[in-house]
C-alpha cells in the first residue's frame, strides 16, 4: 500500500507541468505540502513534496500567509515541526506555530520527529513528551532571542573558532531569561556539541557564582574522558580570570592530568 501511495506521490511531484503551475501557487504549495505529508505520516514513509519544493514551503512560510487560513498553517507548522524544521515565524503566527508544536509533544511525536531535543530544550524547556502547556509559557521575544542563540552555535565548524569570536556570544548574558536555562539545563544536554560549546563559553564569560557552581557540579558527574578534554580545552581559553583559573585547577584535581593535556579521541564504537 505505501509503495503504491509513494508511487503515485513521486509521479505527481515529478512533473514537469505541476512543477511549473505550482511554483507561484502560494496556497497550492501550503496544501500540497500538508497532504503529502499526513498521507507519508499515516502510511510510513517520506512524503515527496517536500524533498522538491522545501525552498519553496519556507519561501511562503516567510510571508504573511494572508491567502492561507489558519488551519493550513496550523498544520503547516505541525509537520515542519515532524520534519526538524525550527525557525522563527511572523509574530502573528507564533499561537498557530506553539498549537503546532504542543500537538506533536501531546501525540508523543517528539520521539518520532527530527526535532534535536538539546534545541527543544534550550527553546521551550522540554526534555520530554510531557508538559506540553509550557510552551505557550514563552513569550515570542524571548523564543526570538534563544533562537537567534541556537543558530549563533550551529554558525560556527570548529570549537577553536568558536571559542575565538566569544565577543559575538558576550550580548546574550543581558538574557536572563537564556542564562537561568543553561545554569539549570547544561547537565541536561551537555556533550561534544556547539550548542555545548556556545553555553560553556556563556558560562565562563558570566562572572556571577552561579555560573561557575554550574560548572563545578559538571566535575562531580565522573566524566568520560572526551567530556574532560572538552571542558579543559574551554577553561584553557578562558583562563584569564581568578575564577575560571580555579575550574581549571579543580579539574586537574578531580581527573587525569593526560585527559586535559592530550587530545581524547571520541570512541564511537
Amino acid at each position: 500500500m505505501s509503495n503504491s501511495l509513494l508511487e503515485k506521490q513521486n509521479e505527481l511531484y515529478g512533473n514537469l507541468n505541476f512543477a511549473a503551475a505550482i511554483k507561484k501557487d502560494n496556497v497550492g504549495i501550503i496544501k500540497h505540502f500538508i497532504a503529502s505529508e499526513k498521507e507519508a505520516y499515516e502510511n510510513n514513509f517520506q512524503g515527496q513534496f517536500y524533498p522538491s519544493y522545501h525552498y519553496e514551503i519556507s519561501r511562503v512560510m516567510s510571508t504573511k500567509m494572508s491567502k492561507i487560513d489558519d488551519e493550513d498553517i496550523y498544520l503547516a507548522f505541525y509537520y515542519q515541526l515532524k520534519l526538524g524544521n525550527i525557525y522563527k515565524p511572523l509574530e502573528k503566527h507564533y499561537p498557530l506555530f506553539l498549537k503546532a508544536l504542543a500537538h506533536n509533544i501531546d501525540d508523543n511525536d517528539l520521539d518520532n520527529t527530527f526535532l534535536d531535543a538539546d534545541i527543544l530544550y534550550l527553546l521551550f524547556g522540554i526534555k520530554n513528551n510531557k508538559n506540553s502547556d509550557s510552551v505557550y509559557d514563552i513569550l515570542y521575544n524571548d523564543y526570538a532571542n534563544f533562537l537567534q542563540f541556537t543558530k549563533l552555535c550551529n554558525s560556527y565548524t570548529t570549537f577553536p573558532n568558536l571559542r575565538k569570536k566569544h565577543a559575538k556570544f558576550a550580548p546574550f548574558l543581558n538574557n536572563i531569561a537564556l542564562v537561568n536555562r543553561i545554569k539549570k539545563g547544561l547537565h541536561y544536554y551537555f556533550k561534544s556539541s556547539f550548542l555545548t560549546a556556545g553555553s560553556l563559553v556563556l558560562l565562563l564569560l558570566d562572572t556571577s557564582d552561579s555560573a561557575k557552581e554550574v560548572l563545578y557540579n559538571l566535575h562531580k558527574t565522573n566524566l568520560k574522558n572526551t567530556d574532560v578534554w572538552l571542558l579543559g580545552s574551554f577553561y584553557m581559553d578562558f583562563k584569564k580570570t581568578d575564577a575560571n583559573k580555579k575550574l581549571l585547577k579543580d579539574l586537574y584535581a578531580t581527573y587525569p592530568k593526560e585527559w586535559i593535556d592530550e587530545y581524547q579521541k571520541t570512541d564511537w564504537s
